[in-house]
């Protein structure tokens, strides 16, 4: 399963340049080490919510491989994954846990905040992609990383 996760911007205090004014809040987007804090922290929720005991116990994973991407080029920062859904689970199934570990998480975007109720495109409606994919998805989300170079490339 390929799935592309966008992180919430989170709240930082801004102290004001001048002496005795308000500190004033404005979002922020994660920077590069968060990101994959962040990131690390969804897998591990996911891997709880489809092994349970098991995680811990026998140390069961599911597959993955984790690429950040946008540090260099103006983009949003964003995590793409590849995971190895477990062959006995069903994919609705599958799905709901990804869902749910999004949530739990409470660092990735769920909805898009520019959505249009009325708009007929039901893609634009989320902020996370999680697709059924080909052997052409690791191709893509390795796109910028180079043979020498593998630091936004994660075995997590």
């Amino acid at each position: 399963m390929g799935l592309t996760l966008m992180p919430k911007k989170v709240h930082h205090k801004q102290k004001s340049a001048r002496y005795g004014m308000k500190n004033t809040q404005v979002l922020r987007h994660l920077n590069s080490s968060e990101l994959v804090s962040a990131s690390n922290r969804f897998v591990e929720l996911l891997n709880r919510l489809i092994y349970k005991q098991a995680y811990k116990r026998f140390n069961k994973r599911l597959d993955i491989v984790m690429v950040t991407e946008g540090e260099q080029e103006l983009i949003d920062l964003h995590t793409h994954f590849a995971i190895r859904k477990p062959e006995q689970m069903p994919i609705k199934q599958f799905v709901r846990a990804v869902h749910k570990a999004i949530e739990l998480s409470g660092d990735f975007e769920i909805t898009n905040p520019n959505y249009v109720a009325d708009a007929d495109i039901l893609v634009d409606k989320y902020r996370y992609k999680l697709d059924l994919i080909d052997e052409g998805w690791l191709t893509y989300i390795t796109k910028k990383l180079d043979g020498k170079d593998m630091k936004n490339l994660y075995l997590p």
